[in-house]
């Protein structure tokens, strides 16, 4: 198994390429805002991901590649919503871009607010609960993929869940991982 990236490491390279991840997804997005909003979501699923990542010094080449593929991505779904939009005028009407920027604001609160929580917990307990709510293994597949028993594997989420309830922000986790 390859070697985790650490918050600090990921920090770093979120200060260093920012930026230029941003003006990559300018030139497909043509809004400031929802282009740095993509650049944030690349660098969370980035953090998430436990194998093959590139060292840093391929870094660059494989983030601008990443974020020209969500940009053209999210241009293609945005054709789809629009034609369906064009479709049904009523939706378009009700549509509120200052609620959906609330939302999306509420989200990113609970999403760090979760990722500390998770961070908070037992090396092994958090690799586990990575492995189920993330990847969607099972039990059985955590088991073999961290060379440990079934048991232990229910043991340490059950654990790792416990913990979780137990902040009140604990239940925002619980509920956010159900649509997952």
């Amino acid at each position: 198994m390859k070697a985790q990236i650490g918050e600090h490491n990921i920090e770093l390279l979120f200060r260093r390429y920012f930026r230029h991840l941003c003006l990559v997804a300018m030139n497909y997005i043509h809004d400031k805002d929802l282009a740095e909003d993509l650049v944030q979501d690349f660098f969370i699923k980035y953090w998430e991901q436990h194998v093959d990542r590139p060292d840093p010094d391929n870094f660059k080449h494989y983030a601008t590649k990443a974020v020209k593929n969500i940009s053209i991505d999210f241009i293609r779904k945005r054709a789809v919503q629009l034609k369906r939009e064009m479709g049904l005028p009523g939706l378009a009407e009700a549509f509120d871009p200052q609620q959906e920027q609330y939302d999306l604001d509420q989200r990113h609160t609970r999403l760090v607010r979760i990722f500390e929580l998770i961070d908070n917990l037992p090396e092994g307990q958090k690799q586990i609960l990575k492995l189920h709510a993330v990847e969607k293994l099972t039990y059985a597949q955590i088991a073999e993929k961290q060379g440990i028993s079934i048991n232990t594997v229910r043991t340490q989420l059950t654990r790792a869940y416990s913990t979780l309830r137990k902040s009140a922000a604990g239940v925002i986790f619980l509920s956010f991982i159900k649509y997952l």
